[in-house]
């Protein structure tokens, strides 16, 4: 008779510091202050061990348990069963961040100097959640306190009143931070785009729309260098860019803030014959272009007209893409993935509290921590590299934003009492990006025998160091009995997964 080993979960101490929970109407926060804040430390596991992270509604925030296998698959017909296969293997992972906008320059500001570095350390310090990526916008965008680019002097073709502003000193204070803390500095991809040309050289004469005047195409792209050498000059270098964000955005007069039109005609045109080429010329010759920057709806249109021009196919190494407004299916991502199969694709701009009827921010919100987790499930499972959320850090109103175009965000700062609330939307892209380190694969996981279908959703991966890492949301209200099998091995993992919970496993493949 086979001796069947019955599965024991144990929590134990948490390699790192626990979340203090604050209630709200609609969920839990985890609260940080200037002497305290929850950390994130990964335990060695050996050989017969997996890893199991879990988040969940009732308030456990990245609570872990290391546990043993079981040696015997006791399938129930109520199990939904997931099973893997590391030798299919799909895109390679960049990695995850977030935009150090001048909103969140500002809010991270208004905190004491301890309490700024736990912040930046919960997104990118070695116990935090892993962040490589950070994107910083080209002078204005929304989430200013004002409409503003760096040239603002009327007809300034020479460009000599060009300048950085006082929240570019703040931004790059902390990026400096950033790389002080990160376990590997050079390991952080930063990525930029301009939201609006200065308005004198637009047909609009307007911030909010309309397009670049072609007489000005060589000037803009010299204003963009001048931001780049301005950067450089404070030991701030870029890895990528994006010709424009939200092009579709500034054909429309009624757009409320910075936005600049581009057709993806035009966008390559420029991109080849001047971006590049003065970007070039300066000297970043390395830099990572991706096209587009806009939402899913206007992918194909976009990426088929851009990459008629065949410079501009040589040109842009991947497209951006922003979350919002997904109507289309995520099969447009596969489809765009098999035309283009050495384009990678990015998710560069994602938030919640966007739409104009929701409240702005929900503290607690177990919602829009699912949103978050579903979503990038979804991208990646169909061809996407990398999720970038948008502002670092809000107040409680959801900005500062010039246009009150205020939004959610996974940090909420609370000024005064010098502290800030981890929302389940920063729990929900932990789940990857301390487990999913660059370089990882997606690989193969399959669904069966599940009546759960629909309230479970899943993803594997593979990393640099040969660990097996799965990530899974229960939506449903109910428990689940889950049943992982690796098809490479005889490991087998039977939990059951309470509700409304968000999962990471992990162990040595």
């Amino acid at each position: 008779m086979l001796c069947v080993i019955i599965l024991i979960v144990t929590f134990i101490a948490v390699k790192g510091d626990g979340c203090i929970p604050l209630s709200f109407e609609n969920g839990n926060v985890c609260v940080c202050n200037s002497t305290y804040c929850d950390t994130l430390e990964v335990p060695e596991l050996n050989e017969d061990q997996f890893l199991w992270y879990i988040s969940t509604k009732d308030g456990k925030m990245m609570e872990h348990s290391i546990n043993n296998f079981s040696t015997e698959n006791k399938i129930e017909n109520k199990s939904t069963v997931l099973t893997l296969d590391k030798n299919q293997k799909f895109q390679k992972i960049f990695g995850f961040g977030g935009a150090m906008t001048d909103a969140a320059a500002l809010n991270i500001r208004t905190l004491s100097n301890k309490t700024q570095h736990k912040l930046l350390e919960s997104y990118f310090g070695p116990t935090g959640i892993g962040y490589t990526y950070c994107r910083i916008p080209i002078a204005g965008t929304d989430f200013s306190t004002r409409p503003y680019t760096y040239d603002d002097v009327l007809d300034d073709v020479s460009l000599s009143n060009f300048n950085l502003v006082e929240e570019d000193d703040y931004k790059i204070q902390y990026i400096q931070h950033i790389k002080r803390i990160m376990p590997d500095p050079d390991n952080l991809r930063i990525f930029t785009t301009s939201w609006s040309a200065p308005k004198w050289m637009k047909i609009s004469n307007n911030i909010k729309w309309g397009a670049l005047k072609s007489e000005y195409y060589q000037l803009y792209a010299d204003y963009i260098v001048k931001f780049f050498d301005a950067y450089k000059e404070r030991g701030v270098d870029i890895w990528g860019i994006t010709p424009g964000n939200e092009p579709i955005d500034g054909f429309f007069p009624f757009f409320p803030f910075n936005s600049m039109c581009w057709l993806p005609s035009e966008e390559a045109e420029w991109s080849v014959n001047n971006l590049n080429r003065t970007l070039f010329k300066a000297g970043y010759k390395d830099l990572v272009y991706m096209a587009m920057d806009d939402q899913r709806y206007v992918l194909s249109w976009y990426a088929n007209t851009i990459f008629k021009n065949q410079k501009a196919k040589e040109l842009f190494s991947g497209i951006a893409l922003h979350w919002y407004g997904d109507i289309f299916p995520p099969s447009i991502l596969t489809t765009t993935h098999n035309k283009y199969p050495d384009k990678f694709l990015m998710i560069t701009e994602a938030c919640t509290g966007s739409n104009p009827f929701e409240p702005k921010v929900i503290l607690g919100s177990w919602n829009r921590g699912e949103q978050y987790i579903l979503d990038i499930i979804q991208n990646l499972s169909h061809w996407v590299s990398g999720w970038t959320d948008w502002n670092l850090a809000l107040n409680e109103s959801g900005g500062p934003n010039w246009a009150k175009n205020f939004v959610d965000s996974p940090i909420i700062v609370i000024p005064q009492k010098d502290q800030f609330y981890k929302q389940p939307m920063f729990y929900a892209i932990s789940h990857f990006s301390k487990f999913v380190p660059r370089g990882s694969h997606k690989i193969s996981l399959t669904e069966e025998n599940s009546s759960f279908f629909q309230n479970i959703k899943s993803i594997a991966f593979l990393t640099p160091d040969h660990k097996i890492v799965v990530v899974i949301v229960n939506k449903a209200n109910n428990p689940v009995a889950l049943t992982i099998k690796d098809k490479n091995t005889d490991k087998i993992i039977d939990i059951n997964v309470p509700p409304k919970s968000f999962h990471t496993i992990s162990y040595l493949a």
